[in-house]
């Protein structure tokens, strides 16, 4: 018989009308689906549906909800694995846009990707500490062997929130939050950074790259929002915090909010499908939880 998942939960009076309670959350606790050996890994192919998966696996597209519960979906729209069409309306509902999202910075990740060659001992020891701790040694084939042979880049994806924050006095503060702001000392020195936090006389650039300080300001340094359109003159620029040393900024590389969004979607394309012969047992269990 189909096992429908809201069938189960109980119901509550809201706004004078009945409604299904989908507050309600339940764990499967038996040990049973707590072992890796009772599942399958499965990439979900390009437009396919959680309910397509189901009837596949289950022979029934109503056990969708089994796919939601092993795979900690809460939004069984977007936490599914998006095709490119779905993927961009989200990215634009969320962000406003795809140009907006593509231009803001939503974190630093350290960028050993970018280079796998390995290095020779020398080139190591001539890095200072600083510099040392983002390299891993290379050891040689023999299990005995313990001096390294080169190095290479260290593959951790370390994350920084962001790489500095800059702040400006200003005559005007009327900037949206998180806003891309051009940054505009003399027309040839220039920068930019991202808004995260402004008043009337006083806004805070994070993510900022360019000529954001340490250059003369003049009577028209001006800071320019790209959504707000705000332009005002600023007269000071103070760095507030600095998260990265100069010789250290090659090593870390922003990470854009659609490249996020992205990576996520792609990890949403991997997920568990529990052996379908416990389908009926994990539905029975469900149905007595809920009772």
């Amino acid at each position: 018989m189909t096992e429908r998942y809201f069938e189960k939960f109980p119901t509550i009076s809201y706004a004078n009308t009945t409604v299904v309670n989908i507050t309600e959350r339940t764990k499967i606790l038996n040990s049973t689906f707590a072992s890796p050996f009772n599942y399958y890994q499965y990439d979900v192919v390009n437009n396919e549906r959680a309910d397509q998966v189901a009837n596949r696996f289950y022979n029934d597209e109503y056990m969708s909800w089994i796919l939601y519960l092993t795979n900690n979906i809460m939004d069984p729209y977007y936490e599914w694995y998006m095709d490119q069409q779905t993927f961009s309306n989200f990215i634009t509902k969320k962000y406003g846009s795809l140009q907006l999202a593509t231009s803001k910075v939503a974190f630093y990740r350290n960028n050993w990707y970018q280079n796998i060659d390995p290095y020779t001992i020398s080139y190591y020891n001539a890095l200072s500490s600083t510099l040392q701790k983002y390299y891993e040694p290379i050891l040689p084939d023999d299990p005995y062997a313990t001096a390294p042979i080169a190095y290479r880049r260290k593959r951790i994806d370390w994350k920084i929130t962001t790489n500095s924050i800059v702040n400006y006095s200003v005559a005007n503060g009327a900037f949206n939050n998180d806003e891309v702001v051009t940054v505009n000392f003399d027309g040839i020195h220039t920068g930019r950074g991202q808004v995260c936090f402004a008043n009337s006389s006083s806004v805070s650039l994070q993510h900022v790259s360019g000529y954001t300080t340490g250059v003369t300001i003049t009577g028209s340094s001006y800071l320019y929002g790209t959504e707000s359109q705000t332009n005002t003159v600023f007269t000071t620029a103070t760095s507030l915090i600095n998260n990265l040393s100069a010789s250290e900024t090659a090593y870390w590389s922003p990470v854009y909010y659609y490249d996020y969004e992205q990576e996520q979607n792609e990890a949403n394309k991997s997920i568990t499908v529990l052996n379908p012969q416990y389908s009926t047992q994990i539905a029975g269990q469900l149905k007595s939880l809920l009772k």
